[in-house]
C-alpha cells in the first residue's frame, strides 16, 4: 500500500469554513448538536468549494488524508483521562468543523450504547483498558478490524481527526484490494460461516444469548472486493478447518501488505470501511494530559452491501441520528432517534 498524497485545503476555503464554524459556535452549536438545525449546515457554495479534498476516497486506495480543515489547536485543553471527561465547549470549533465536513459525505450517526449516543467520539487511552481490544487501549496493538463489523448498518466512512499525537503513534491501514489470496480461500470467505459480535465498548450487550446469523467476510461490489473483518470478536459457525484457516490467511495477508500512518494535529483521515481494515500500533501512555487524542465520526452513505445483510439483527444495537435529521432517505430509511441522556456507563472508548 502506498501512502497517498495529502490533500490540502486552500487558505481561502479554510478561512471561509472557519467563518461558518465560528458563527455556529457563537450561536451555541457543539459537535453533537450542530446538525440539529438545518440552517447550521454548510452552505452549498462552501460544500462545492471543499471539492475533492473531502470527497470519498478512491476505492482503489481506500483512504485519504486532508490538512487545513481545523482551527488553531492551542486551546483544546489536556487529553482527558476518559472519553466522558472532555469539555465539549472547549473543543467546539474542532468538533463542529469535523461534523459539518463529515455531513458532506452522508448521514452522521452514533450508537445508543456507545459513548452515550454522541456523534463525536473521543479516542484516547484510559487506565484499566491498556490491554483490551478497544480504542482506550494502549500497550497492546489494536488488531485489524472493520469498524462496527457486527452491524449491517455500520459506517461506510470512518473519519478520524487528530487533536494531539506527540509520540507519533501510528494508525494501521490495510486494503482487501491489495491482498493475495487463493481463489479457494476467497470462495470460502464469501460463505456466511461466522458471526461478529459487538466489541467491549458496547457494555453488556448480551450478544451470546442471541441467535447467531451467518456473515460473509468478503463480497463483490462493481468496483472490487469488499471486506467485513474483526477476528477479536468473531465466532465461527462451522468446524471446517479450511474455512477457519482461510480467515487466518486473510489476517496474515493484511499484516504483509498493511502500512502505518502517523497523524499530526489537524490531520483528517477518511477511511472507506468496506475496503480497508484498520488498527493501531502499541504505545505506552503517560496519563498526564499529553497522550494521543483523536476525534471520531461515523458516516453512512447511500450505497449497497451484500444482500444477505438485510436479514441481520445487529445484536439489538440502535443507531442515533441528529434530532430532526432528514438525511436517511437515501440510506435505506432506518428509524431515526434522538440521543438521550442515558446514565453514564463506565465503558471504554470506541476502537480506532
Amino acid at each position: 500500500m502506498s501512502f497517498p498524497r495529502i490533500d490540502h485545503l486552500s487558505r481561502e476555503t479554510s478561512a471561509l469554513l472557519q467563518d461558518v464554524v465560528d458563527s455556529r459556535v457563537a450561536a451555541g452549536a457543539l459537535g453533537n448538536t450542530v446538525l440539529n438545525r438545518p440552517e447550521w449546515l454548510l452552505p452549498d457554495s462552501l460544500r462545492t468549494a471543499l471539492g475533492q479534498a473531502v470527497a470519498p476516497p478512491d476505492p482503489a486506495l481506500g483512504f485519504r488524508v486532508v490538512r487545513g480543515l481545523f482551527p488553531d489547536l492551542d486551546d483544546v485543553g489536556p487529553t482527558p483521562a476518559h472519553w466522558s471527561q472532555d469539555d465539549p465547549e472547549r473543543t467546539a470549533s474542532f468538533d463542529v468543523t469535523l461534523v459539518l465536513v463529515a455531513e458532506t459525505l452522508g448521514a452522521v450517526f452514533g450508537w445508543s450504547d456507545q459513548q452515550k449516543g454522541r456523534l463525536v467520539h473521543n479516542i484516547l487511552p484510559s487506565k484499566g483498558y491498556e490491554d483490551k481490544q478497544v480504542g482506550a487501549s494502549s500497550i497492546v496493538p489494536l488488531a485489524w478490524h472493520t469498524e462496527d463489523g457486527f452491524h449491517p448498518e455500520r459506517a461506510d466512512f470512518l473519519l478520524l481527526a487528530c487533536v494531539r499525537n506527540p509520540d507519533g503513534v501510528g494508525s494501521r491501514l490495510a486494503s482487501i484490494r491489495d491482498v493475495e489470496l487463493s481463489p479457494a480461500d476467497v470462495a470460502r470467505l464469501r460463505e456466511p460461516q461466522l458471526t461478529i459480535e459487538p466489541d467491549d465498548s458496547y457494555g453488556d450487550h448480551d450478544a451470546a444469548a442471541m441467535d447467531p446469523i451467518g456473515m460473509a467476510t468478503v463480497w463483490d461490489n462493481p468496483d472490487g472486493l469488499c471486506v467485513r473483518y474483526d477476528p477479536s470478536y468473531t465466532r465461527f459457525l462451522t468446524d471446517d478447518k479450511a474455512t477457519i484457516r482461510a480467515l487466518e490467511r486473510l489476517g496474515e495477508a493484511f499484516e504483509e501488505q498493511g502500512d502505518v500512518i502517523s497523524l499530526s494535529p489537524g490531520d483528517l483521515l477518511i477511511v472507506d470501511n468496506d475496503v480497508m481494515v484498520h488498527g493501531r500500533v502499541s504505545f505506552r501512555p503517560r496519563y498526564d494530559g499529553s497522550d494521543r487524542w483523536l476525534k471520531r465520526v461515523l458516516v453512512r452513505a447511500p450505497r449497497g452491501r451484500a444482500a444477505g445483510e438485510v436479514h441481520e439483527h445487529g445484536f439489538g444495537q440502535e443507531r442515533v441520528f441528529p434530532v430532526g435529521a432528514e438525511q436517511l432517505s437515501a440510506t435505506g430509511g432506518a428509524t431515526m432517534s434522538a440521543a438521550t441522556d442515558r446514565a453514564d456507563r463506565d465503558v471504554s472508548t470506541t476502537r480506532a
